[in-house]
């Protein structure tokens, strides 16, 4: 079992505090519609868990219990991968193991020739860990598929891949890409508009707005090559795998903004991330 190594750090390491966390990360204004993939944040919970708890609540709807299989694309990877599947048991957390779906991981692996994941990383990922207890939550019945894909458009097909095995499979799925947007500040590294209010603004409207319009307008190319050349989303590969994957198991999605905002929005700070939610 792969190990909830953020728990109690990035957000809350029992049972009760999780549930208790996602219901007040879920509660707010609602987005009605029936969606069969999210593209959500991955920070602490203190500063991205509205936003995810929303879009988990919109993708939820009220199938919740009926969803057999939750596919999460995640993990921080390069323009040249890896690619991989997890096909051990279970990745643990506080709310209870979520196992994986191994046949269909092996077929997976098999298949688009990907490598494996590991059970025992060399550190801890944010990327799928801080999105576990909101499906376990959200989805009990659900089993796991978790696929790390590379930063490039050639995710784009590996969703897609995909999302046709898990429809031949007759899965009743939902398909979950994990990424936050632009890493701005001294922290990072990074900013090109120098600071305070312009700064935020910029990053804001502009920045993260690349690429979350070129996801909202479905030009999953394009939302790639801005988070490419804009640093305007850290893991784009996921997102726009999610959505093709999603498309291919649906057959159409019309992607929808749930939430969009600033860790600097929760508590001011000059090095600041994005975060959104998109149903679809």
């Amino acid at each position: 079992m792969r190990p909830a190594l953020l728990a109690g750090r990035w957000y809350p390491g029992d049972a009760d505090g999780c549930r208790a966390a996602i219901a007040r990360h879920a509660a707010g204004r609602a987005v009605d519609g029936t969606f069969r993939g999210l593209v959500g944040p991955h920070a602490g919970w203190t500063y991205s868990g509205d936003c995810a708890g929303r879009g988990y609540r919109a993708l939820a709807g009220d199938r919740a219990d009926r969803v057999d299989l939750v596919v999460v694309i995640g993990s921080h990877r390069g323009p040249d991968g890896p690619n991989t599947v997890f096909r051990d048991d279970a990745w643990d957390t506080p709310l209870g193991p979520l196992a994986t779906d191994r046949a269909l991981a092996d077929e997976v692996k098999g298949a688009l020739g990907l490598d494996d994941e590991p059970a025992t990383p060399a550190r801890a990922d944010n990327a799928v860990e801080l999105h576990l207890p909101f499906v376990r939550a959200f989805f009990p019945r659900a089993s796991l598929l978790m696929v790390g894909v590379e930063a490039s458009p050639r995710a784009i097909a590996l969703g897609r891949a995909i999302g046709e095995r898990v429809r031949a499979r007759g899965r009743d799925a939902v398909f979950v890409g994990s990424t936050d947007l632009t890493h701005y500040g001294p922290n990072y590294g990074w900013a090109p508009r120098g600071t305070g209010p312009a700064a935020v603004a910029w990053v804001r409207d502009d920045n993260d707005r690349g690429f979350l319009d070129a996801l909202l307008a479905d030009d999953l190319e394009a939302a790639v090559d801005h988070a490419l050349s804009h640093q305007s989303a850290c893991c784009p590969g996921a997102a726009v795998a999610a959505v093709e994957a999603a498309r291919a198991y649906a057959g159409e999605v019309t992607p929808t903004l749930v939430e969009h905002y600033l860790s600097c929005d929760v508590r001011a700070d000059a090095s600041f991330v994005g975060y959104a939610s998109v149903v679809f």
